[in-house]
């Protein structure tokens, strides 16, 4: 993908050290914008990042020294909470990607107060930062746990994504856009169930599936990152981006497969254990509502929600309906297990 759009331009990345943003900063690296900037609240994570940059680009982004100001990455020790601080952040900024959140269900369901300031009160403070700042573009970083939320994450991010589509008011006249995009799982992130359950193996421990019917939709950091690069470049403002392809799997397909795995590789003693559901987890997700339907368009790779959507030629909206709900194109635990190795999860 051809990143032109990006020249010259200052962009800053919340969340910077997770998962996803990690490696948005890399891909940006590789990108002709000027500056990439790194928010986050993780003092480790800014390192370990700096020295996996150097390790990859072998050029020398120091974290401790003022020639920090000459270089194209820069790191910030901040949280969005701290309204005085994402102010300071965005100061001088062409694009804000707001990828800052506590995303983990059960840690959001016993910390509920820090995941609502986090998720929702953290979004505006950066939306405010970047209307005061003039920012053009602000992407935010939503998820499929938005749709029907039944626990406190999806609940807070529903708010946040409804604040953002919701905030033409508050920007008025400045010139700043403002859209979002729901992820599914990210397969391989640190909020995804995959590294847990291959950790369990490794050492030869049970792994626990609260439900047999459990349905995920899923995607890979690849496809996240290439999603975020595209939806920058096309997004007109106050939308909700979906992609497209991606596809859904069972967790108990996702157990069964990674243990007939390492069933091959000498463990022979781990087993699944089944157990009761955890507070605020869904059977099934889905990308959208149906009262959503009707107010979306469609690209080559992208479902779009807009609050008016002109009529398309042959838009099929039962086509639509059928990507909603995580019952379509379910992987079988080979496809799993090949999905998984493409993406170097598993060697």
């Amino acid at each position: 993908m051809k990143l032109n759009f990006l020249k010259n331009k200052k962009i800053l990345v919340t969340g910077g050290t997770g998962s996803i943003g990690s490696s948005l900063v890399l891909a940006l690296i590789k990108s002709p914008c000027k500056v990439v900037r790194v928010m986050s609240n993780d003092e480790n994570g800014l390192y370990e990042l700096a020295r996996d940059i150097n390790s990859k680009f072998v050029i020398n982004y120091n974290l401790f020294t003022n020639q920090m100001e000459k270089q194209k990455i820069r790191f910030f020790l901040g949280d969005v909470r701290d309204v005085k601080r994402c102010h300071e952040i965005t100061s001088d900024v062409d694009i804000v990607i707001h990828a800052a959140a506590i995303k983990h269900v059960n840690i959001s369901e016993y910390n509920s107060r820090d995941a609502m300031q986090t998720n929702l009160q953290g979004t505006k403070n950066m939306i405010k930062a970047s209307i005061k700042n003039n920012v053009s573009k602000f992407l935010f970083i939503s998820t499929d746990k938005v749709v029907s939320p039944t626990n406190v994450m999806g609940k807070s991010k529903l708010l946040a994504e409804k604040f953002v589509i919701n905030s033409k008011k508050i920007i008025g006249k400045k010139k700043l856009k403002v859209s979002a995009i729901r992820f599914g799982n990210v397969i391989g992130s640190r909020g995804s169930v995959i590294p847990n359950f291959i950790s369990l193996l490794k050492n030869k421990r049970n792994i626990i599936v609260t439900n047999k019917k459990m349905v995920r939709f899923v995607m890979t950091v690849d496809e996240s990152i290439d999603s975020i690069l595209k939806v920058l470049n096309h997004m007109k403002g106050f939308e909700i981006f979906i992609l497209k392809s991606m596809k859904c799997f069972k967790i108990i397909d996702l157990a069964e497969a990674l243990l007939f795995y390492f069933k091959k590789l000498g463990n022979k003693k781990s087993k699944i254990i089944l157990s009761k559901e955890g507070k605020g987890e869904k059977f099934k997700e889905e990308l959208f509502l149906k009262s959503e339907i009707s107010k979306i368009s469609t690209d080559k790779n992208m479902f779009i929600i807009r609050k008016k959507v002109k009529k398309q030629k042959n838009e099929n909206f039962s086509s639509i309906n059928k990507y909603r709900v995580s019952n379509y194109n379910i992987m079988n635990q080979k496809q799993i297990i090949k999905l998984l190795k493409d993406s170097e999860i598993l060697k």
